[in-house]
């Protein structure tokens, strides 16, 4: 792999063993370590920080995206698309004894534009589900965290806010909290639940999964006449007309269930820059040629992620049962691709966390629908945050917890 020559100096960071930091603070000293280049001195792990916001994109996205533990919403793409939205993309890997351990993009703004004097300097970061780890172990977490809190206090960050996709109550999930990171106000992303299928190499062992009235209903799709198409989101032509039929199903599934939904310039370009870069890959199912239900899925490391769906007012999915054939040509599809597992997504919202225990979750019916496919729930952690200034961090979670 290429590095890069960084645009600004790299820097390095003498970090205390992260199990020993529940006990004590780290003791931070700054010392010269050559031009350009900065040190905090604890004890024996060095931490490398290396700036790759000037990396090709797929040199990144080997890394961030591809890797075991990748994630789409770590891509070059995804942090080019939220240029457009006032952010700005910073790129970072960080490295322990000269290997590589994790990776984090971060979206940085200013806290507030046009502020006068030292106030102007002021940022607000986040990594969404970062940091990346390339070594699935709570010292690699340690290293990337530690790396997280340097740059936030360098670049004058009022805070840092990560959700990486960590189980809760998981070993990694540990480090957090050791690492001088606090819960955030509130959690960023809509969901912190996961469906996932653990797939299998053979159609029987599959199968073997489903749920009886799930594998009826794929058989009865086939029987109705249904046929799934994958688009070839690398390719201009098929991209384009296939995304602009995907979003006018998605904006009307929105309407039906009262889910948000972008405007369509916005999401149009987000599903443009993630095909174009073979992160995202998009399916259809329908019935004598007519595209009836869609699914934009994404490439996170070892799992394919289920993102977006969607499906026309005048589907008659009880009697087609398109969908069911839709996910199980899809998660075959992921199989055969080297996929270990299938997230079918989230089934809990802000104001329904948690997977849903009875039918007086709004979310049940989903969670019926994605378990009878074999999928195993998982709780990811919520997000933290880190304030390298304690003051402008207690204001900041003040201000959010009012918005």
């Amino acid at each position: 792999m290429r590095r890069a020559t960084s645009i600004v100096p790299s820097a390095t960071i003498d970090m205390a063993d992260e199990r020993d930091r529940m006990a004590r603070r780290l003791a931070e000293v700054w010392v010269n370590s050559g031009a350009g280049r900065f040190s905090v001195v604890a004890a024996a792990s060095r931490v490398a920080v290396i700036d790759a916001s000037a990396w090709a994109a797929a040199d990144w996205d080997a890394l961030a995206v591809r890797s075991q533990l990748g994630d789409a919403f770590q891509s070059h793409a995804w942090g080019e698309l939220k240029r457009g939205l006032a952010w700005t993309p910073l790129r970072y890997v960080f490295e322990t004894d000269g290997r590589p351990v994790a990776v984090a993009y971060i979206q940085e703004r200013a806290l507030v534009r046009r502020l006068p004097g030292p106030l102007g300097r002021l940022r607000v970061q986040y990594s969404p589900h970062g940091p990346v780890l390339l070594d699935a172990s709570p010292d690699a977490a340690a290293a990337a965290l530690a790396g997280l809190r340097q740059i936030a206090a360098r670049r004058h960050a009022v805070t840092v806010t990560v959700d990486p996709v960590w189980e809760e109550g998981s070993a990694l999930s540990g480090v957090l909290g050791a690492a001088g990171f606090h819960r955030a106000a509130r959690d960023v992303q809509v969901s912190r639940t996961a469906m996932i299928v653990p797939l299998e190499a053979s159609q029987e062992a599959q199968r073997a999964k489903l749920g009886h009235t799930t594998g009826y209903d794929i058989n009865r799709a086939r029987k109705a006449g249904v046929t799934v198409e994958h688009v070839n989101m690398t390719d201009p032509a098929d991209r384009e007309s296939a995304t602009a039929e995907f979003f006018e199903m998605h904006a009307a599934t929105g309407r039906r269930e009262g889910f948000i939904v972008r405007d369509r310039h916005y999401a149009m370009e987000q599903w443009r820059r993630l095909g174009e870069s073979d992160v995202a890959g998009l399916w259809f199912a329908g019935v004598e040629g007519r595209r009836e239900t869609g699914a934009l899925v994404l490439r996170c490391g070892h799992l394919l992620t289920y993102f977006a769906a969607g499906s026309r007012d005048d589907a008659d999915m009880r009697r087609t049962r398109a969908n069911h054939l839709l996910q199980w040509e899809i998660i075959r599809w992921a199989a055969a691709s080297g996929f270990s597992g299938y997230d079918m997504g989230g089934v809990d919202t802000h104001d329904a966390p948690g997977v849903p225990q009875d039918e007086t979750h709004p979310l049940w019916n989903l969670f019926l629908f994605k378990r009878r496919f074999g999928a195993v729930p998982q709780v990811r952690v919520r997000a933290h945050e880190y304030s390298p200034n304690p003051v402008m961090g207690a204001a900041w979670r003040l201000l959010r917890r009012l918005r």
